[in-house]
């Protein structure tokens, strides 16, 4: 199952509060990425935060690797989960 995970950096975090997490959060995206989890992963245009697509078993499971990510322990970052299903609707252009 896919699920969307946003995450946001928090209001009256700095730059410097962030900076020491960059590399191990980095890693931490990698070791997802290379286990065929994280499916794709995107910075806001705005910097403020990414998004990743992470395929899992069940909602549990992405909670747990979330709270595993150093800038979820270190309080930088918030992140929503959001499960995702396909879309169906296209169906609706071949009913007759």
């Amino acid at each position: 199952m896919l699920f969307l995970i946003l995450g946001r950096v928090v209001d009256g975090t700095t730059t410097e509060q962030i900076l020491p997490f960059v590399k191990p959060e980095a890693a931490k995206v990698w070791e997802y990425y290379a286990a065929d989890r994280v499916r794709s992963v995107y910075y806001f245009a705005d910097i403020s935060g990414a998004m990743l697509m992470y395929d899992a078993a069940n909602l549990a499971e992405v909670e747990a690797a979330v709270a595993a990510f150093p800038m979820a322990k270190a309080g930088v970052l918030r992140f929503e989960i959001i499960p995702l299903k396909p879309y169906l609707g296209i169906e609706q252009l071949f009913v007759q």
